[in-house]
């Protein structure tokens, strides 16, 4: 948990357990390193990215880095080091493939918490919809590393006020 934001890291036991991104705007593999989402105080501004100058409430972001470095660190510092998918959340109906994340909030309410977190497959938070948008910039959070290859997913998925 950290505070405005929490984050699930994933641990790499081999390469077979470790999801992947391959394709679309990106050439090579790159090698899912953690996932988290922006939220913010208002429905209307949560989100870091913006569609027609509108905001959503809240904004998932899956963190991968391009396997052609040894290490997330390094690719960081690369300018084809990082990509990230985007995707927007909007207030709907309840979404069953969110309730194993959901769930864990239990665990980590408070600044600094921790929770194992097993047996989960990060495609289940992606929409129907795979069209995108992209772009190449930065990180969103210091340290700002222009190493960044956006795709954001232009159908947002779904999340119950509750």
């Amino acid at each position: 948990n950290y505070s405005i934001s929490f984050r699930l890291t994933f641990c790499i036991c081999n390469d077979l357990c470790s999801p992947v991104l391959t394709g679309g705007p990106i050439s090579g593999t790159y090698r899912l390193k953690q996932f988290h989402f922006h939220w913010g105080a208002s429905n209307d501004r949560g989100s870091e990215h913006t569609v027609n100058g509108i905001r959503s409430p809240c904004e998932l972001h899956l963190v991968h880095w391009n396997t052609k470095y040894p290490s997330f660190g390094e690719a960081a510092s690369q300018p084809d080091g990082l990509a990230v998918v985007g995707v927007f959340l909007k207030i709907g109906a309840a979404n069953p493939r969110l309730q194993k994340v959901l769930d864990a909030f239990d665990s980590i309410k408070t600044k600094g918490k921790q929770t194992v977190f097993a047996n989960f497959d990060p495609k289940t938070l992606l929409p129907d919809s795979l069209d995108f948008w992209t772009y190449d910039g930065s990180l969103t959070t210091p340290p700002l590393l222009e190493s960044v290859s956006w795709i954001v997913l232009k159908e947002p998925i779904s999340v119950s006020r509750t």
